[in-house]
Parts: C-alpha cells; structure tokens; sequence
C-alpha cells in the first residue's frame, strides 16, 4: 500500500524546508529527471531538421551539463541569500534580544545547565552584586549567593532540569563579597545552539522586604493595639467565623487566640438557650434585611461553661463594592457590674420588704394577720415555697403554731414542740439558725416529718425570734428543690427574722397593754359608779337614778349619732354630773324646806365646782360637759354661765332631759312619781325654754318598749 498523497507532500514539505544541502541535491536530481523526461520531446518540437536534431540529441548531455549549472548556480545563490537574511535576522534578533537582557530592571544570568557555569549576565547583575560582568563569567552561579545558601542553589538547578523551571522566594545574593541583598529567583531551562542552558531571573525584593517587614510591624503594633484594649474586639465573617479575636478576647473566653479563630462563633460561644435567636438576627443581618443594633447585651459561654455578660458595639465591614462581608464588635465584659446592679436591686428590695414589713407591724396590731402577711413577703422575697411561725409559750416552753404561708395542707398547725427538741426546739434553745439542704436524709433530726407528708419539701432553714434578749419562736423556711444557702441570702433571712420578733413583741407588749388598760379603765369606771353611787346616797336619791339617766342619755346620744369614742365620756359624765355636790355643806344640801337665797346662790355653784374638781384630771377632762353645764337652759336662764341654745353641749342637753326624765318617773321625798303620760307632756311643755326642741323630740319619738327597758336594765337589788 502506498502512503496518502496528503501524507507524502506533508513530508516532501518538511523535507524541503528542512537542510538547504538536501533542497539543492533534491532540487538537482529533479532537474536531471525532468531533463530525461522532457528534453528529446522539446528538442523535436523546436527543431524540424533531422540533420540539425541529430547534432543536438548528440550534444544533449553537454546542454545539459550548462542547464544544470545554470539552475545549480540559481539554487545556490537563493539559499545564500535566504541565509544571510535569516543571519541578519537572528543577529537583529540577538542584539534586540541582548539589549532587552541588559535593560531589564530584573537581573539575569545565563549559566550552563550541566556544569552551573555563570556564561553571561546583563547589567542588573552587576549592579545588584557590585561586581562586573567579567569578574562573574566563567564562575559556578552558586558563588552568586552566601554560603548558607549553596546547598539551596544546588536543589534549585536539580530541580530546573527535572522540571524545566522553579521558583525560590527566600534567597539573597552576595553585594561586594559581603552584604545581602534578598531577591525572589525565577529559573527556566532554555537550548541554546543544541546545549542546555539554566535562565534564571533576579527580582530584587529589598523594598518589598521592608514594605512587609514594616507590615508586620505595623500589624503587631495593631495587634498590641489590640491586646492593650480592655475590651473583647472580634470580626466575624458572613458566616459567622470568627477571623480575629484580641487577647482581651481570649481571656475572657478562656481560650488562646489560635483555637478562637477559625470557630463559628454561635457554634461555641453563644449559650444553647440563644443560638437560634442570635443565629437568626445575624442572618437577617448579613442578608441586609435587618439593621444591626449598635448597642446590645448578650452573654458568652467560657472554657469552663461559665456564662459572661458582655455589652456590645458593633458595626458592619463592607468590601469596595459596598457588600456586607461581616461585623466587627467589641465587648465590654459587665458581668461584675451586673453582679453589683443585681446585688443594687437585691439590697433594695430587701430595704423595701423591711420597709414594707414595718408598715406591716405598725398598721395593724393584729397578731395573727400580722405574721401571714409578713410570711407572704418573705415567700416572695427569698424565692421560697413555703413558710411558718411557731410562737414560744414562756409559760410551758412549747413551740406552737403562730401562722404559715405556701403549704398544701394545714398539719403544720398540730405543730408543738418543746425548746431544744427537733430542729427548731434547737435552734430556738441554742439561739441559733440551722440550715437542712436535704430533710429526707433520716440523719438531719427533723423529727415532724408526719407533719409535711404530702409538702416534698427538701430544703429546710429556721432561724430562732429574738427581741430585747428574749426568744419569741422561730421562723422556719422550706422549700421543694435544693436551696444556697449563700451569705446575702442569710443576712436577709436573719434581718425578716428581727422583725418578725419586733413585731411580736410589739404585739405582746400591746397585749400587755390593752389589758392593764382594760384593767385601769374597769378599775376608773368602777370608781366613778362608786362615787356615783356614794352621791346618790349622801344626796338621798331615789336610788338608781344616775344609772337610769345615763342610760338614757346614750340611748338619745346613739340616735343623734354620737361617735363611739364619745359615749363613754358621755356615760362618766352623766355618771359623775353631781360630783361638784360633794362640797355642798349637808345642812343645805338635805335641807327639808325651801333654800334661802344665799342657800340658792350656793347650791347654784355646784357645776363649777364640778368643773374645778374634774378640770385637772386628764383621764376626766373630756367628760366634763355634762358635769359643768348639765343646769344650763335652752333660752338662757339656767347657771352657771346662763349659756344659750347650742351655746350649751350637745352632751349637757341630752343629760338635762335624761335628768328630768327620770327626776319625774321616781319618787322623790317631797313628792311621788309622775305617770308617763304626765312626764311626757311635761316634758313636751319644757321644749325651747329649758330643754332642746330636737332633743326632746327624740325622745317623744321613742318606742315606750324602749323607756321600759331602760327603766328594766337600771334596776339595783
């Protein structure tokens, strides 16, 4: 089979193009070929004479010999010439090319790739390592660089002729034999005339050595920068991704710097309870559908599980392009000042509860309210569930029931516990708090665990009601998950437990009180009805008589709407509305006929004696009314002041119809009792003179059943 037509003029081209000895010998046997081919064909068209071809077919050869010289010369000439234009070229070429090696701003050196050979070197060169291109020449290139570096230059003429090139960034060649100049080596394997031959490029990196050189000792100052801030400064990137963190940073967080970068920060520093929401927001953020909020505070998670609050600042990082590629924030660590405000709060609203306390136990002086509301507080207040008050009988000893607050069911009451038994009896015997962490621990001495069946308390504290050196009870606290039992919370504790015992003492004193009180005002009353009693007898009353007045002096006082805390200075004035008759002389006082005038004149003087007995007295002062004007009249004319209409108290003129009243129902020495009728209509006469119209129409109105009960109630015997 014969090659393709396309494959052997392909070859016959390369072939042609190729050596110029191979054209000119290919040119010469195609031209004797065709010679052979064509030339009797020619010679038979040109020439018709037979003679004349004959000489010429014999003289075809020498004809020949001439063309072939003529086409050989023709030949030659060409690939001269074409050879010496290429030779123009190639010397343009290399002086282009020389010139380019010199000029560059790169230093270049040529050197043998089988022996290292240095074999030219443009200027840069020379101007980089301070010697002439003849004092290089001829030496290995490796003497180019320090010693230190030898062995590096050697590996990086291995490698370019295994690889045909390489790259070095760290080398530095030798300037006037001893200073170093750092270059960045680029080397290539290069054929020069059927020889390999190593290129390699010096870029000198000096200023760039310098430039980062001073880079990174700006970074560091930054960085310094950085570390010295008091606060957390970190960058985060779209994802997230912590890319810088300072040592403020690390500190609080517990970590070195390198473990902190390259961490999605919600991933490790954000609590559980947060990383949703906070991821969500950061999202929102990033994508530009939220605004970041330059001030917010949120706490991180610490090596050690620790939760840090921290205040942030922040602001968003955008590229030339204005999109957003994360947020760079700095903390500030608060923890210790939220600690403060919330001990701040803490102390504060332990002062508002005390306060609140002492409004407790002065507003009311009910014992027992008292507590319950005081437990409320301290429920709220400690974040406690429960709470009780066991009171100290002084008598028997015994811790019993006072109040409680936050128990399911009321055994707590049947509590009775002797001093120094249980844990309370100890705490109040021994003067003491005790604190139980765990009550079901059958070691902790709790012995009225019947009591809280049903309560699953667990924690359990009690603290012993002192005041003014005394044990009043205990305040017992119980709660149903552990409790810390930390110094503040105890301090609190023990400042409710004073005023629980504050306010019970007060309340006992109260009681003492209100009984000595009770006990003085019977002992007052007793004494007033005794004297009141002694008058009627040293006057000869009808007996009975002022207690009847009295009472029916309240009975009308009620009716007109006296208040409470008036009456019973009402009734000891009715009471004691004769006592100014005591320093009436018996011979007039129990005179049987008519008094002279100047006897008039004296017994007329009795409420102002009354008034001068009474006035001193302060127990006595507000019940002088009745006692001083009981005599006085409607219109005017009664004594000792003739006072006049409303003029006279209120309290005087009920009592001077009560008087009047029962003067005419009793028999009297001098006369018998009136019926009621008479008395009624007697009365009714006396309305605007000497009685008060509205008093005396009270009175008419009043049911007889009434004035029978009066009259019922009065009896002595």
């Amino acid at each position: 089979m014969g090659l393709p037509k396309s494959i052997f003029f392909n070859h016959l081209k390369r072939i042609l193009t190729g050596n110029s000895s191979v054209r000119i010998i290919l040119l010469y046997v195609l031209f004797g070929a065709l010679w052979i081919a064509v030339s009797d064909h020619v010679l038979e068209l040109l020439v018709t004479n037979a003679h004349q071809l004959t000489v010429l077919q014999s003289e075809k050869g020498l004809l020949f010999v001439v063309a072939s010289a003529f086409v050989l010369f023709a030949a030659v000439r060409r690939e001269f010439r074409a050879r010496e234009r290429a030779e123009d070229a190639l010397r343009e070429t290399g002086e282009k090319y020389r010139q380019l090696m010199l000029g560059a701003n790169d230093g270049i050196v040529i050197a043998d790739g089988a022996t290292g050979v240095i074999l030219e070197v443009n200027r840069k060169i020379e101007e980089l390592t301070g010697r002439e291109a003849g004092e290089l020449v001829g030496r290995h290139f490796s003497e180019l660089h320090p010693a230190s570096e030898i062995d590096r230059c050697r590996k990086l003429l291995e490698e370019v002729l295994a690889n045909k090139s390489s790259l070095a960034n760290q080398l530095c060649l030798l300037q006037n034999g001893d200073a170093e100049v750092p270059v960045e080596v680029s080397a290539s394997l290069l054929e020069i005339n059927g020889k390999p031959v190593v290129m390699g490029i010096f870029r000198n990196i000096t200023a760039r050595k310098i430039a980062e050189e001073a880079g990174r000792k700006e970074k560091e100052r930054a960085e310094q920068y950085l570390d010295v801030a008091g606060v957390i400064l970190r960058v985060l990137d779209r994802n997230g991704v912590v890319t810088l963190i300072n040592k403020k940073g690390s500190e609080i967080l517990g970590y070195p710097e390198a473990e902190i970068t390259g961490k999605n920060w919600f991933e490790y520093f954000v609590p559980d309870r947060l990383k949703t929401e906070v991821r969500l927001v950061f999202a929102r953020i990033i994508s530009g559908e939220a605004e970041l909020s330059e001030y917010y505070e949120n706490p991180v998670v610490t090596r050690s599980g620790e939760e840090r609050a921290i205040a942030w600042q922040n602001t968003i990082l955008r590229d030339d392009q204005g999109l957003v590629t994360g947020t760079l924030s700095s903390g500030e660590d608060i923890t210790a000042r939220k600690k403060a405000e919330e001990q701040a709060r803490s102390r504060h609203e332990h002062l508002t509860t005390l306060h609140a306390i002492d409004q407790v136990i002065s507003s009311s002086l009910d014992l027992r309210m008292t507590l319950e509301q005081f437990l409320n507080l301290v429920i709220t207040q400690l974040h406690v569930d429960a709470a009780d008050v066991l009171l100290l009988n002084a008598h028997t000893q015994m811790l019993e029931y006072g109040a409680m607050q936050g128990f399911r069911n009321a055994r707590i009451r049947s509590s009775l516990l002797r001093i120094g038994e249980g844990i309370a009896g100890k705490a109040a015997l021994e003067r003491r708090s005790i604190g139980i962490p765990n009550l079901r621990d059958a070691s902790s001495g709790f012995v009225r665990g019947r009591l809280l069946e049903g309560e699953d308390f667990i924690a359990y504290y009690v603290v012993p009601l002192i005041a003014k050196g005394q044990v009043k009870g205990v305040l017992e606290i119980l709660h149903r998950t552990p409790l810390s039992f930390d110094e503040e919370w105890v301090n609190f504790l023990e400042a409710l437990a004073s005023q629980a015992a504050i306010a019970i003492d007060n309340a006992a004193l109260f009681n003492d009180v209100q009984r000595s009180n009770a006990e003085l005002i019977l002992a007052y009353d007793t004494t007033i009805a005794g004297w009141a009693r002694a008058l009627e007898l040293r006057d000869k009353e009808t007996e009975g008589h002022t207690q009847r007045a009295a009472e029916m002096t309240l009975r009308i006082a009620r009716v007109m709407h006296l208040k409470e805390e008036d009456l019973v200075h009402v009734r000891r004035g009715a009471l004691l509305h004769d006592i100014g008759k005591m320093t009436i002389p018996d011979s007039v006082l129990l005179k049987n006929g008519p008094l002279t005038n100047d006897e008039w004149t004296l017994m007329r003087r009795h409420p102002a004696y009354a008034f001068e007995l009474l006035a001193p007295i302060a127990y006595l002062r507000p019940a002088i009314d009745i006692p001083y004007c009981h005599h006085e009249r409607w219109d005017g004319t009664g004594y000792p002041r003739g006072l006049k209409g409303e003029q006279i108290p209120l309290a005087a003129r009920i009592f001077a119809l009560a008087d009047t009243w029962d003067a005419l129902y009793s028999d009297r020495r001098y006369r018998a009792a009136w019926s009621e009728e008479q008395v009624r209509e007697h009365i009714r006469s006396l309305s605007g003179t000497q009685l008060d119209p509205v008093v005396v129409e009270i009175f008419l109105g009043m049911e007889r059943a009434d004035i029978e009960e009066i009259k019922e109630n009065t009896k002595t015997g």
